[in-house]
């Protein structure tokens, strides 16, 4: 208890001893969490970001400490490259023989899928930006994209689609939110995932907060050890259900700043022109686990964006 006690207040000091944050006046910074298995698609990505993505908005790429040489090669005067040890307060290891599985100080086997959300939930441990744009590896932007995409009035984009994904697995992410937050468990009345998802990393640091407020441990326990939860979702309800609406500094946006394919059949109706893009998206989401080859991805992608092959030349597997 009393160590839980002393991370609440380097939190609210924002002095965490494990703060590596770049020295940065920029307002908007642009985070990816990535791993080994995913290098060639977030090679594509920095490609992408170099080319589209404006000039004052830094990158940060957040990857397993033994996955740091393999992508120090994408360091460069806009993007860092940070080991998630570094990042994540707490202590957690990736264990020996797998990617897949992380372990915590108290040997609790955590899924590498969940590790990657408690590390974008530890994003203001690696940025001092105000607003953080998760991009994940497998995206590629095709249009410029700026602060000026996410930022209105002074007040920062939220992807919520009201009434949608209420129900099956969703709903279940839902019901843990409301575990971590204190709440009723209840769906929270809008669907917060997407891609390009924007967070106020002020009410990032509330979040965290109040989750080891409710609980009396360090905010980061209950998200690892959880079965199912959803980074987004949680934010998403944390927002809407505990920060007083005149305090939210959020703008509510059911339009996708990412043109999705979640699904095979979505990918072959793009390639083919059956679906056509979407006018309005700066990226294009091709999702990791459909089992495309690079140089399938990379085939798709130029059909697609053919007035931007130079950002997508073959990657060899």
């Amino acid at each position: 208890m009393a160590r839980s006690l002393q991370h609440r207040r380097r939190i609210a000091r924002n002095q965490d001893p494990k703060r590596i944050m770049p020295s940065t006046t920029d307002q908007t910074a642009l985070v990816t969490c990535s791993y080994g298995p995913d290098l060639r698609r977030c090679e594509r990505l920095c490609q992408s970001v170099d080319r589209w993505v404006s000039d004052d908005i830094p990158h940060l790429l957040i990857v397993p400490a033994r996955d740091l040489p393999r992508f120090r090669p994408l360091q460069n005067t806009r993007r860092s490259v940070l080991a998630v040890e570094e990042v994540v307060p707490g202590r957690f290891w990736q264990t020996p023989f797998s990617q897949r599985w992380w372990l915590d100080s108290a040997a609790w086997p955590v899924r590498g899928w969940i590790m990657q959300q408690v590390t974008k939930l530890s994003a203001n441990f690696a940025t001092d930006a105000d607003n953080i744009v998760f991009a994940d590896s497998d995206i590629q932007f095709i249009r410029p994209f700026s602060s000026a995409n996410i930022v209105r009035d002074g007040a920062l984009r939220l992807h919520r689609l009201p009434g949608a994904m209420s129900g099956g697995e969703h709903l279940k992410w839902h019901h843990r939110a409301a575990d971590l937050l204190g709440e009723e468990r209840r769906y929270f009345g809008a669907d917060y995932i997407g891609q390009l998802i924007t967070w106020r990393r002020s009410h990032l640091q509330g979040l965290q907060a109040h989750m080891e407020n409710i609980s009396g441990k360090p905010w980061y326990r209950g998200v690892a050890r959880s079965l199912r939860v959803s980074e987004y979702i949680l934010y998403g309800a944390y927002i809407d259900a505990v920060v007083d609406p005149d305090e939210r500094q959020h703008y509510g946006d059911t339009h996708d700043l990412c043109h999705c394919c979640w699904f095979r059949d979505e990918v072959d109706a793009l390639a083919t022109g059956r679906t056509p893009l979407n006018t309005e998206a700066v990226a294009v989401l091709l999702q990791s686990n459909l089992g495309l080859s690079d140089s399938e991805e990379n085939r798709i992608l130029r059909r697609i964006v053919p007035a931007a092959p130079t950002i997508l030349e073959t990657v060899s597997a």
